[in-house]
């Protein structure tokens, strides 16, 4: 089996959407999941594997998280928000994080599936323990790629995966296909709306395929996080690696197709994300280190930060390919 996504490697959604769907294909059952870019014309984003079709993995993907029983559907302390939100509005006081924490550890120890653990993992979750200048910062140890705006109670989880979840499980397998591969857009999430969010940060406002979405939004699991004492939590891909804001996203690309466990082995090496230190020796060590691993360049985007300076929004605009020698000699 294949397929091959919308978009290009000039789009965030479509890396994350990449290695989002090769997961959910592992979890479903496929062997020999494989993922990458084609070499010849444009090139485009494609994934091989033995097993079920694209579209019924994420249909069923999406049926199981929006079942209630779901760490997805669980809630917190304030109503319907997401009970595994990185980014909420936190307890007042100590008995509030103790009940919260007690929540979450209930679920995690009720049998997540290892795409799940990864999932919850990586997407951080509130920092009760981060303070900076005497003040609580738990916003600090969420990923980076975690970028719903906060603003009137919003938050990721509750406002936006669980819903999305029962919108994706609701559309037919052919429907989320060719939402995958471009063939046609459904963004009942976002109405079609020329300002939907329903990307979430991973493009700028604009219709954007559910199906394709929800694979991208799960990508973020595949972004190895680093959980910090009182810095920011380091998030694999993002540059300054520990800024509350980063200004650029970096995502490599290999000259083979690679498993999923071996793409998040590669997006968590220091060489990738060395790739545009302010240190040239560390640079320098990454160009050479980085073609031993097959890596021929990365993909280059900007994260614009606008909004509010209460509810700040982020989001990954349209990005460049550069072969690794740009890094050393033409990026300053």
């Amino acid at each position: 089996m294949n397929i091959e996504l919308g978009g290009g490697l000039n789009s965030a959604l479509t890396h994350f959407a990449l290695v989002g769907l090769a997961a959910i294909l592992e979890e479903a059952g496929a062997t020999k999941v494989r993922l990458g870019w084609t070499a010849e014309g444009v090139a485009k984003a494609r994934i091989t594997w033995e097993g079920p079709e694209a579209g019924d993995a994420v249909k069923g993907h999406a049926e199981r998280h929006a079942d209630e029983g779901s760490w997805v559907q669980a809630k917190g302390l304030e109503g319907d928000t997401g009970l595994f939100s990185p980014r909420i509005k936190v307890p007042k006081a100590v008995d509030g994080w103790i009940d919260l924490e007690g929540r979450r550890e209930a679920i995690l120890d009720s049998g997540l599936t290892e795409l799940d653990a990864r999932m919850v993992s990586n997407l951080g979750e509130p920092g009760y323990w981060v303070v900076d200048n005497r003040e609580n910062q738990p916003d600090r140890a969420a990923s980076r790629w975690e970028m719903k705006t906060r603003n009137r109670g919003e938050e990721f989880i509750g406002k936006r995966l669980a819903p999305l979840a029962a919108i994706v499980a609701a559309r037919p397998a052919s429907s989320i296909t060719d939402g995958l591969t471009g063939a046609s857009t459904t963004d009942r999430a976002g109405k079609d709306s020329p300002g939907s969010r329903t990307s979430t940060g991973l493009t700028p406002p604009g219709p954007t395929d559910d199906a394709l979405a929800w694979c991208g939004l799960w990508g973020i699991s595949s972004f190895a996080l680093v959980p910090a004492v009182s810095k920011v939590s380091a998030t694999s891909g993002a540059s300054p690696l520990r800024a509350l804001h980063p200004r650029r996203a970096l995502i490599p690309v290999a000259d083979h197709m690679l498993s999923p466990a071996a793409w998040r082995a590669l997006m968590a090496s220091r060489a990738v994300n060395d790739l545009a230190s302010a240190d040239t020796e560390r640079q320098s060590a990454a160009v050479a280190e980085l073609p031993l691993r097959g890596v021929i360049g990365a993909c280059d985007f900007t994260v614009h930060k606008g909004g509010s300076s209460s509810a700040p929004e982020r989001m990954i605009l349209s990005g460049e390919f550069h072969l690794l020698e740009y890094f050393l000699y033409g990026l300053r």
